[in-house]
C-alpha cells in the first residue's frame, strides 16, 4: 500500500466534505449567529459527535483494523468475517444500550457538559429537548466507523473519507427548509444529524455488498480474536475518551462566558481542515499499513514509511499553520462574517484561531504517532500520553481562562498538545517503534527555512493589506484567494530546489 497517495485520495474527499461543512457552517453563522440557538446546537451535536471522534477516529478504528487485517492474511479468511461480525453484533448492542440509558438521563449529562446553561431555565431546557433527538446518532455513527474499518483494510479509502458529505448535505438541506418553511432551525437541523447518519449507514452496506466483502454475523465467536480486540480496544477508549473529555474541557468552561462556545467552534473548524487533510487522512492510512509490515517483520520499510509520512505532514502542515497565525481574521472575516455572525464574532473567534494555529502541527503529529503504537498492538504509552494532556490542559486552560477568558482554553489546547509529542516520540524510541534518524533532520531543516521566507511573505501582505487592496481595487475574498495560492506557489517554488522536495521526486514517491 502506498500510504501517500491513498493519504492524497483520503484528502481529496475530506476537501470537498469539509468544503460542504463550510457551506453548512456559512448557513448556521447566518440564521443563528454566535448566540443562544447556535451554543445549544453546539452543545447538543458535541455529545454525539464526541463519541464519533472516539470510534471513527481512535478506539474502534485503532482497535479492529490491526486485527482485521493480520487475520486478512490467513487464508481462508474466515476468522476475519467472523470476526468482523462478532465486533458489529456487539457494539450494536453496546450502543444501544448507551443510547438508551443517556436519553432517560440527558438531564444530567447536559448539565455535566454545560454547567453555564444552568443559569437559564428556558435555554436549559432546549437543550435537553435537542440533545435528546441527537443522540442516537451515536448507534448510526458506531456502525458506520466498523464498516469504514473494514473497507480501510481492504484499502477502499474514498467511501470512508467521503462519508460527512452526506451528513452535511443532510445538514444543508434541513436548514434551507427550515427557512423557507419558517419554522425551528434547531429541530430541523437536529433531525438532519439523524437523517445523514442514515444515509452513510446505507452507503456503506451497499459498497461492502458491491465490493463482494463478505461479513458472518451469527457465527461462533472467536474468543482469541475478541479476547485481543477488546485488551487494545478497552485501552484506546480510554485514551480516545480522554482525548475527547480534553476537548470538552474546553466546552465547559467556555459555558461560563456568552458566546465563547462559538468562537471556539468556528476557530476549530478551520483549524480542522487542514488537520483532517493531513492528520486524520496519514493516520487512518498508515495505520493497516503499518500493521501489514509488521506482520511480515520489515523493519527497515516500516521506519522509513513512518519518516516519509512525517516528511510530507510537516511539509504541508507547517506553512498551513504559518498562514493561519498571519492571517487569522481575514480567514474568519471572509469565512463567516454575514448575517448574525458580526464585526465581534470575527475578532473573538480570529483570536481563538490564532492560538490554535501554535498547536496545529502538533495536532497533526498526534494523529501520525498514535496509530504506530495500535499497529504494535501496544496502546498503553498512547493512555499515558493522553491522560497526562487531560490534566495539563485541564489545569493550563482553567489557570489562564481565569486570567484571560476564552483565549486561555486555546492557549492550553495548544500547549497541551506540544507537550504531547514529545512524550509520543519518547515512547516510540524507547520501544523502538520508532527513532528518528539523521536523514530526516536535513529535509525538516529545509521545511524551516522556506517556512520563514513563507513566514515574511504573509506577513507583508497582512501588513499592507488595506494598501493593496486599495491600490488593485481588490475585495476581501479575492485578495485571502490571492495570498492563498501566491504563498502556496512562492513556498513550493523555493522548496522545490532541493531535489527531494522537487516535483519530479515527489510525484515517483506517491506514484510509486
Amino acid at each position: 500500500m502506498n500510504v501517500l497517495r491513498s493519504s492524497l485520495i483520503y484528502s481529496f474527499f475530506t476537501l470537498i466534505s469539509r468544503a460542504l461543512g463550510y457551506v453548512r457552517d456559512i448557513l448556521i453563522a447566518i440564521f443563528l449567529g454566535t448566540g443562544v440557538l447556535a451554543d445549544i446546537f453546539f452543545v447538543a451535536f458535541r455529545l454525539p459527535n464526541t463519541f464519533r471522534r472516539i470510534f471513527s477516529e481512535g478506539a474502534l478504528n485503532s482497535a479492529f483494523v490491526p486485527i482485521y487485517s493480520k487475520l486478512l492474511l490467513n487464508k481462508p479468511t474466515d476468522n476475519a468475517k467472523i470476526f468482523a461480525g462478532n465486533t458489529l453484533l456487539v457494539f450494536f448492542i453496546f450502543t444501544s444500550l448507551v443510547v438508551i440509558v443517556v436519553e432517560v438521563f440527558m438531564p444530567y449529562f447536559v448539565t455535566i457538559l454545560a454547567p453555564g446553561f444552568l443559569n437559564d431555565e428556558n435555554k436549559f431546557q432546549e437543550l435537553i429537548k435537542v440533545s435528546r433527538i441527537i443522540f442516537p446518532f451515536l448507534i448510526l455513527i458506531c456502525l458506520s466507523s466498523l464498516y469504514s474499518s473494514i473497507l480501510n483494510s481492504h484499502n477502499k479509502f474514498a467511501l470512508s473519507a467521503s462519508l460527512p458529505i452526506f451528513l452535511n448535505i443532510a445538514l444543508i438541506a434541513s436548514l434551507i427548509v427550515a427557512f423557507f418553511l419558517s419554522s425551528n432551525f434547531l429541530l430541523y437541523l437536529s433531525w438532519g444529524v439523524i437523517i445523514g447518519g442514515m444515509m452513510q449507514l446505507i452507503l456503506l452496506i451497499c459498497a461492502l455488498t458491491y465490493n463482494k466483502i463478505e461479513i458472518k454475523y451469527f457465527s461462533k465467536v472467536v474468543k482469541n480474536n475478541m479476547k485481543k480486540f477488546f485488551q487494545l480496544f478497552s485501552i484506546s477508549f480510554f485514551s480516545s475518551g480522554l482525548l475527547q473529555i480534553n476537548i470538552l474541557i474546553g466546552t465547559i468552561i467556555a459555558s461560563f462566558e456568552s458566546g465563547a462556545i462559538s468562537y471556539l467552534y468556528y476557530a476549530d473548524r478551520v483549524y480542522q481542515l487542514p488537520l483532517a487533510l493531513i492528520g486524520i487522512a496519514i493516520g487512518i492510512v498508515l495505520l493497516p499499513a503499518i500493521s501489514l509490515k509488521i506482520e511480515n517483520k520489515m523493519e527497515d520499510e516500516i521506519s522509513q514509511t513512518i519518516e516519509n509520512t512525517l516528511i510530507f505532514a510537516l511539509l504541508v502542515s507547517i506553512p498551513a499553520s504559518i498562514g493561519i497565525f498571519i492571517l487569522p481574521e481575514l480567514i474568519v472575516e471572509v469565512l463567516f462574517e454575514r448575517g448574525e455572525f458580526n464585526e465581534l464574532s470575527t475578532l473573538n473567534t480570529s483570536l481563538v484561531l490564532k492560538y490554535y494555529s501554535f498547536g496545529l502541527v502538533a495536532f497533526i503529529l498526534m494523529k501520525i504517532y498514535n496509530p504506530i503504537f495500535f499497529a504494535y498492538e501496544d496502546a498503553k504509552p498512547a493512555l499515558y500520553v493522553t491522560l497526562t494532556n487531560l490534566i495539563l490542559n485541564t489545569i493550563i486552560s482553567i489557570i489562564l481562562f481565569l486570567k484571560i477568558g476564552f483565549i486561555g482554553i486555546a492557549i492550553g489546547t495548544s500547549v497541551s498538545a506540544w507537550l504531547s509529542v514529545i512524550m509520543m516520540q519518547y515512547f516510540l524510541s524507547k520501544n523502538n517503534y520508532y527513532k528518528i534518524s539523521y536523514n530526516f533532520l536535513k529535509p525538516l531543516f529545509i521545511i524551516f527555512l522556506s517556512s520563514i521566507i513563507l513566514y515574511f511573505y504573509l506577513t507583508y501582505l497582512e501588513i499592507y493589506s488595506s494598501e493593496i487592496l486599495d491600490e488593485f481595487e481588490l475585495n476581501k475574498i479575492i485578495f485571502l484567494l490571492f495570498s492563498v495560492l501566491s504563498s502556496i506557489f512562492l513556498y513550493f517554488f523555493v522548496i522545490s530546489f532541493y531535489k527531494p522536495f522537487s516535483y519530479i521526486e515527489l510525484k515517483k514517491v506517491i506514484i510509486k
